[in-house]
């Protein structure tokens, strides 16, 4: 029996988050990439955050969060399906975790790597850190 992955709410929220979290890592490595040999690139390949569930699951994931840019562009103003309205909250779901985790920064407003970073990876700004 195949499982429908437009019912698996919890499985659509890991699979968005992993393709964020892939995403981000991979537009970090990308001058490396470019930079390294063959031998080097495998090597980064494989250090990048892996995808855990079947092709469906990112499939649908893309889906959604390519119905979410639609959304916000003004393409897509029709009626929603039940599934794709439930697809659209777990995609704000996922996204709100990721920008939880990774900040922007205030200056260059490039991402994190955490949000207990104590300077920014892009300019180097140092963070104020709070005190309890």
């Amino acid at each position: 029996m195949a499982i429908d992955v437009t019912r698996d709410a919890e499985g659509l929220c890991q699979a968005l988050s992993e393709l964020l979290e892939h995403g981000f890592a991979q537009s970090r490595v990308t001058r490396s990439l470019e930079d390294s040999d063959e031998g080097g690139r495998d090597r980064i390949h494989g250090s990048l955050p892996p995808l855990t569930l079947s092709p469906g699951y990112y499939k649908r994931a893309e889906y959604l969060l390519w119905l979410e840019r639609c959304r916000k562009t003004g393409l897509a103003q029709d009626h929603l399906s039940m599934a794709e309205a439930d697809g659209l909250m777990a995609v704000a779901e996922a996204r709100a975790a990721f920008e939880r985790n990774h900040p922007p920064c205030g200056i260059c407003n490039a991402l994190q790597d955490s949000p207990f970073a104590a300077s920014c990876c892009k300019c180097g700004t140092e963070f104020m850190r709070r005190s309890a």
